[in-house]
């Protein structure tokens, strides 16, 4: 019994290793590889065109953004935000105080019924 597994382990083994470079080698040969190795990229589309680009033409050029991450920040703006936050906490009504009404953490007391 304990050959059988010992057998068996390995033929599961092997040929998962066989299957993996079998894939590793698909892949590096298909189409597309080909075509990115030669610089152009070209894939054909197999599924149904999305019904907001059907009546984009090949080649059309659509809309892109580019944002930039910006690391500092202009003092004046951060004060006419900070402005503009309080601002719209008073017309709220943000008052934090009365927003934490937990009952300063009591426990409830249980009542037993007998």
């Amino acid at each position: 019994m304990d050959n059988l597994s010992i057998f068996l382990f390995a033929i599961a083994g092997i040929s998962t290793l066989v299957g993996a470079f079998y894939l590793m080698h698909s892949a590096s040969v298909s189409e597309p590889m080909k075509n990115y190795r030669e610089g152009t990229w070209v894939k054909t589309v197999t599924k149904p065109v999305h019904p907001e680009m059907k009546d984009v033409e090949p080649g059309e050029q659509l809309m892109g953004v580019t944002f930039q991450q910006r690391t500092e920040c202009d003092l004046e703006e951060y004060k006419d935000l900070q402005a503009r936050i309080e601002q719209l906490k008073s017309e709220l009504g943000g008052d934090d105080e009365d927003d934490d009404e937990d009952d300063d953490g009591d426990v409830p007391a249980i009542i037993g019924v007998s």
